[in-house]
């Protein structure tokens, strides 16, 4: 299956704005942040506390893909 992955503030890490990759079916957000590591390594470590946009909506590491989601990375942010 593929899922088109949107990578909103870690763009300059990965090099590129979205990618779409191909996952097994049954995958989770977790496989997903697997194959994210592999393909660009530089946004990990630094990305592991993202947060993962599955179709609009809060995904958590356990959250099931299906083909044709959309994946927002966003950056967890804190201040003051």
């Amino acid at each position: 299956m593929n899922v088109a992955v949107k990578f909103t503030s870690y763009s300059s890490l990965a090099g590129a704005s979205e990618s779409v990759l191909e996952l097994p079916a049954g995958a989770t957000v977790a496989d997903l942040a697997g194959l994210l590591a592999e393909r660009f390594p530089s946004l990990f470590p630094v990305a592991e506390r993202a947060i993962y946009l599955v179709n609009h909506r809060t995904g958590t590491r356990d959250t099931c893909l299906s083909d044709g989601d959309q994946v927002l990375m966003l950056q967890v942010l804190a201040g003051g």
